[in-house]
């Protein structure tokens, strides 16, 4: 899992398989205005938009992901890494990336 928080922008994005994942990924679900779910052809999920990711209410963000079958803990921890590594990728690696 790669994560990337644009200090500027305060936004964030989190890579959910390894990139490049698709050309023209699209939103399929979002929260309230801040969390968008990107998913590419396949309906896979690719990867996690957050703005305002420095502000971002970290119960909404488990419930977001968690309900659509990603492990939130892994999410989260991403999240976390990449505010404390702003302007950088971060990656984590992770036995598996969806829960069980």
């Amino acid at each position: 899992m790669r994560a990337v928080y644009d200090s500027e922008a305060h936004a964030m994005y989190i890579d959910v398989v390894d990139p490049p994942h698709c050309d023209d990924n699209w939103v399929i679900d979002s929260a309230a205005d801040q969390l968008f779910l990107h998913v590419d052809d396949r309906d896979r999920i690719v990867g996690i938009e957050v703005l305002d990711a420095d502000d971002v209410d970290t119960a909404l963000l488990r419930r977001f992901v968690g309900t659509r079958g990603l492990d939130a803990d892994q999410v989260i921890a991403a999240h976390a890494a990449a505010l404390r590594a702003q302007d950088q990728a971060v990656t984590l690696v992770f036995d598996r990336l969806h829960a069980a």
